[in-house]
């Protein structure tokens, strides 16, 4: 009988001997084939097992066992192949519908027809989202594939020297080889294991082709997610304004009770609870994560409760300020306001990740809607309520403000429950009681509201009033009315959206008006908590921190103790601090407008449109691809990138807050500076010159990068100007080269008089590309910095105006000689009559066998008694060192002084060198 062949999965049979063989993929019709075969050879391993005897038995059924494994494995590589396939289906109808709706709406626009198909793609995507969600996952097969791959590699006996262990099986079951069945047996297992060999090696090959298959449907399965996630913010952005069911009518009364009747049903209770069970055992792991997520966020509440209630009380934070209270205070409210909504959000997270079902999806939707009212509610309850935030540590009487808190906490609790339930019921069926039972409670919830925002609100008696006055500034005040109109008036507009049949439209509005509402009471009762901070961030930067001392009994500062800095220093803080606070002032309004402007933009898509293209950017990007030999293929893709009136705004911006930081770059320096750091004139003009520098150079990169400009597009333009600049301005970049030189070697300091080839002046100012010389009839000399590099530079040290002191002591050799002379130096420096600049010196001499000598140099103004200063500076010194037992018994005789430069001739210079030698 010819050989031939019939294939499982990934495995080929021969028909002769029934031996399996590794070979790629066949068409799928060939599966049952094999299968069968598969099936008659683990029954043959059976009966063999059955009739014979160990360890022959034994052998055989270990045999079956594993093609019975390798059955179950050409299924489940059937089964995922199949699903395989689907999901790259699905994934390329997805990408072609979106594609295809894209291209309508940017034809077409938004029509009533594409909207009701944007409606019926949404709800696609949910059943989607379940179907998918009830198949195996793929991490989990990967990991349960791994394992059972493993134990095949763990197999002792695995054929693979089959006499030797049909041998080792013989012994072990102590039959001898003398035994009359002894070669009968051993043939039977050498041929039982050579099977089993053949059949491990196809069992590996097939589950490394199934874990390469589950790779596949992992990397199909992520692109589709991600494509969907784009897909569903198109469609939400585009169906806000499609009418989603029929105006009000008296059927939906009738059918109210329908509505009800299917919130209590108990086989949907049923359903949720399978699903809850089976998504707990597909993922125990995210479960126990959930429960102690909650645990934590309650414990966490429950202590900052604690804690908000007893600022300032006791021993908690008793003897701090009103401001570190205030702070404390503040953030523990918000952090209290988000644990109950953070609660409910993390269990709808939780069910509408992993495995899903339609009842888990509906109950994501009611539990995310249910968060979103109790934010709502809590932020302003925990700042009303007893002991709170606005009780104790804002500056305002509410004379109702208990009743508020406890209307706020029933009526609460009441708008999450209704938020739930809506949205459940809104959910069911596909939104078949969304015209009914929903919109009812949609209708009382709204109408709940708008009585709420009634009694806040309202301008005479309202019990939000007292803040509105306080904080509100008088224009606020004055347009009360306004306000309070708008908060009545929303709801009612709800109210009327969801009569007319605009129901999802509502609940969009509703929910962007959630957050809008939110943010901005964090930002209000964190808005005192930063400017605190922001006063103590500037008053540690420019150390005017005001002593404890100056703070009276009650932690408060006095009037008078602003700042320790006075003065004209004082006022230029002062203007400084208010100009960067009007700086982020603007920066947080502008924040505040782009952040509302992205929440609701959606909500109007054609808005869109007020945003036309300039011009559009080509850029050429060089991608790489592997071909199926393994030679790297390049190309060159050009993608097209649009430049609109926005990303002209943007750039705009960036160079608006380049230039002002650029401005206020040295005030800044000198504030945060040069206070702390020692910095001359001319270190202090290189770095504002190149500080200046960088930041509009940021700020100029940044905004090309806003509106398209590359280095590719410029990069031949700039080489030009480079060279151009490089023979035309030679001679500048020369002196900017040597200001450089100058400003870092400093070969002069300012005051220094020196001489540089025949011209000769003290320094009266260093700039990047000239040195200003000042002679002594009032002119002014302007030297280029080059002839620094390549003049001879003579400095006479402050000579003709400064008198310089010089000094020697003997001390004794116990100390060395570098921490005597910077003991001496810091000593100098102290004395108030010398100069910082030039900078005291002190210098070892010479050194002796009993002690050694030290010079010290330091400069006084000109018009003082040298020969008597000097005097009073070496008693001075000489004490010094002697109260430290550092003073050697015989002292040197004092050098000359030398008043002005024209005394420092060469042969004064040579004396005193000779004289050092020998000393």
């Amino acid at each position: 009988m010819p050989r031939s062949a019939r294939y499982s999965g990934s495995t080929f049979y021969n028909e002769q001997d029934n031996r399996p063989r590794v070979a790629v993929s066949t068409p799928s019709p060939y599966r049952i084939n094999g299968i069968e075969s598969a099936l008659q050879v683990a029954e043959r391993f059976r009966r063999l097992g059955e009739n014979d005897v160990d360890p022959v038995a034994r052998v055989a059924i270990d045999n079956a066992s594993y093609v019975e494994q390798w059955i179950e494995l050409a299924e489940l590589h059937a089964d995922l192949s199949d699903r395989v396939y689907d999901a790259t289906s699905k994934l390329s109808k997805t990408t072609s519908d979106l594609d295809d709706i894209t291209a309508k709406l940017n034809h077409y626009g938004l029509t009533p027809t594409i909207g009701m198909l944007l409606r019926s793609r949404r709800e696609q995507l949910d059943q989607w989202q379940v179907d998918d969600s009830s198949n195996l996952f793929a991490s989990q097969e990967l990991a349960r594939s791994r394992a059972q791959q493993l134990e095949i590699e763990m197999v002792r006996h695995d054929g693979s020297n089959a006499v030797a262990q049909a041998r080792e099986l013989l012994d072990n079951a102590g039959i001898a080889s003398t035994a009359p069945a002894y070669s009968e047996m051993n043939s039977q297992l050498q041929m039982l294991l050579r099977e089993r060999n053949e059949w491990l090696t196809t069992l590996r090959q097939s589950y490394q082709d199934y874990q390469q298959k589950l790779g596949e449907l992992d990397s199909t399965t992520t692109a589709a997610a991600s494509l969907v996630t784009r897909y569903r913010t198109l469609i939400d952005r585009h169906i806000t304004w499609i009418r989603s069911g029929s105006p009000l009518a008296v059927s939906d009364v009738k059918r109210l009770g329908q509505g009800m009747s299917a919130l209590f049903d108990s086989s949907r209770s049923a359903a949720f609870g399978y699903s809850i069970q089976r998504k707990w055992s597909s993922s125990p792991v995210e479960g126990i994560g959930l429960i102690a997520s909650i645990i934590l966020i309650a414990f966490l509440r429950w202590r900052a409760k604690i804690a908000v209630i007893a600022v300032g009380e006791r021993r908690r934070m008793k003897d701090a300020t009103p401001d570190a209270r205030k702070v404390v205070a503040s953030v523990l409210t918000v952090v209290v306001a988000f644990a109950f909504p953070g609660i409910l959000f993390l269990i709808a997270r939780w069910l509408s990740n992993g495995y899903v079902s339609e009842s888990t999806l509906n109950a994501s939707s009611g539990i995310y809607a249910a968060s979103l009212v109790a934010l709502m509610v809590e932020l302003p309850r925990q700042l009303l309520r007893g002991s709170g935030f606005v009780e104790k540590h804002v500056d305002v009487e509410l004379p109702r403000r208990e009743r508020a808190s406890t209307y706020l906490k029933v009526i609460g609790l009441g708008l999450v429950l209704a938020a739930y339930v809506v949205t459940l019921v809104g959910e069911m069926d596909h939104g078949a009681w969304r015209d009914s039972t929903a919109r009812f409670g949609f209708l009382l919830a709204m109408a709940l509201v708008a009585w709420t925002a009634h009694l806040s609100l309202r301008p005479a008696g309202g019990f939000l009033e007292p803040l509105i006055a306080k904080f509100g500034g008088s224009v606020i005040h004055r347009i009360r009315f306004v306000i309070y109109f708008a908060g009545i008036g929303f709801p009612l507009a709800m109210i009327v959206l969801s009569t007319l049949g605009y129901s999802f439209t509502a609940y969009e509005l509703i929910q962007k008006a959630i957050f809008t509402m939110s943010s901005l009471l964090v930002a209000a009762t964190l808005w005192p908590a930063a400017k605190i901070l922001s006063s103590q961030a500037w008053a540690m930067l420019t150390g005017a921190t005001p002593a404890k001392a100056e703070r009276d009994r009650y932690g408060e500062l006095p009037d008078t103790a602003g700042s320790s800095v006075s003065g004209v220093l004082g006022e230029h803080y002062l203007e400084l601090k208010h100009h960067l606070a009007f700086l982020c002032q603007c920066a947080l309004v502008f924040g505040a407008i782009v952040g509302i402007g992205w929440l609701w933009i959606d909500i109007f898509p054609n808005v869109r449109m007020g945003n036309p293209v300039v011009w559009n950017v080509q850029d050429t990007v060089t991608q790489s691809t592997t071909d199926a030999s393994g030679q790297t293929i390049t190309s060159s893709v050009v993608e097209t990138t649009p430049v609109t009136v926005v990303h002209l705004l943007l750039a705009a911006v960036t160079l608006f807050v380049a230039f002002q930081l650029a401005k206020l770059l040295p005030a800044l320096f000198d504030a945060l500076v040069l206070q702390r750091v020692s910095f001359d004139e001319a270190m202090e003009h290189f770095s504002l010159v190149l500080g200046r520098f960088l930041l509009f150079g940021i700020g100029c990169f940044i905004a090309c990068k806003w509106i398209g400009i590359r280095w590719q597009t410029i990069q031949w333009l700039a080489v030009g100007l480079t060279i151009g600049l490089g023979f035309g301005l030679q001679d500048m970049v020369r002196n900017l080269f040597g200001g450089l030189i100058v400003l870092f070697e400093k070969p002069a300091r300012l005051g220094d008089f020196i001489t540089v080839g025949n011209v000769r002046g003290r320094v009266a100012a260093q700039r990047l590309r000239t040195t200003v010389l000042s002679d002594d009839d009032g002119r002014e000399v302007i030297i280029p910095n080059q002839n620094f590099v390549g003049s001879e530079v003579v400095n006479w040290r402050g000579a003709g105006r400064l008198s310089v002191i010089p000094l020697e002591v003997a001390v004794s050799r116990d100390e060395r000689p570098a921490d005597i002379c910077r003991t001496l130096t810091e000593l100098v420096i102290e004395q108030d009559e010398v100069l910082l600049t030039p900078t005291p010196q002190a210098t070892l001499v010479c050194v002796g066998k009993r002690s050694q000598r030290i010079e010290v140099r330091a400069w006084i103004e000109e018009g003082q008694n040298a020969e008597n200063y000097r005097d009073s500076l070496l008693r001075i010194v000489r004490r010094y060192l002697s109260e430290r037992d550092l003073l050697a018994k015989t002292q040197p005789t004092q050098p000359p002084m030398l008043d002005q430069f024209d005394t420092l001739t060469d042969d004064s210079r040579r004396s005193r060198g000779k004289r050092n030698r020998v000393a």
